[in-house]
């Protein structure tokens, strides 16, 4: 899969007036709103935009340094020698996790500039499992190929020798 465009769309950091830098931060992953939207191509199953949107604002309780908003846009083109039946797989699974990095780093970068520490986001999986599903059909497919390909060259041998 092959990153080909992405852009910024929107970015918001506002410092948290209430922090209490000698306090501990208390921003879980729940407290975090990451939404992914997917726009495949009209035309071309292999092409697909990706918006990505994470989103956080909290009361003070939370002691979060800074709220925060950043949506990204990806236009992402998966290989012809990818199976089709996996393509939407990949794109679901991969183009979030690529854009996700990208606004990890944005957001680091942004808040390294206020006047609390910088935050860094935690890693997170997109692979769901939906994604497992169509990953576990891939591979039984690929499975009963595999056999079907020895159960036929045995097939070819054993005609052979008659």
């Amino acid at each position: 899969m092959q990153l080909d465009n992405y852009f910024l769309t929107e970015i918001s950091v506002k410092a948290n007036r209430l922090h209490d830098p000698t306090k501990e931060v208390n921003l879980r992953m729940s407290d975090i709103d990451i939404t992914p939207v997917f726009l495949p191509h009209k035309d071309d199953n292999r092409k697909c935009q990706v918006t990505l949107r994470v989103q956080q604002e909290l009361g003070t309780e939370s002691n979060t340094p800074y709220y925060f908003t950043v949506e990204m846009v990806g236009f992402f083109t998966v290989q012809k020698t990818y199976p089709d039946k996996t393509v939407e797989w990949l794109v679901r699974t991969n183009g979030p996790s690529v854009l996700y990095s990208m606004v990890r780093e944005i957001l680091r970068s942004a808040t390294a500039q206020g006047p609390f520490c910088p935050l860094m986001l935690p890693t997170v999986s997109f692979y769901t499992p939906e994604t497992k599903m169509m990953l576990d059909q891939t591979k039984k497919a690929k499975e009963l190929k595999a056999i079907d390909k020895i159960i036929g060259e045995a097939v070819q041998v054993d005609s052979d020798k008659k």
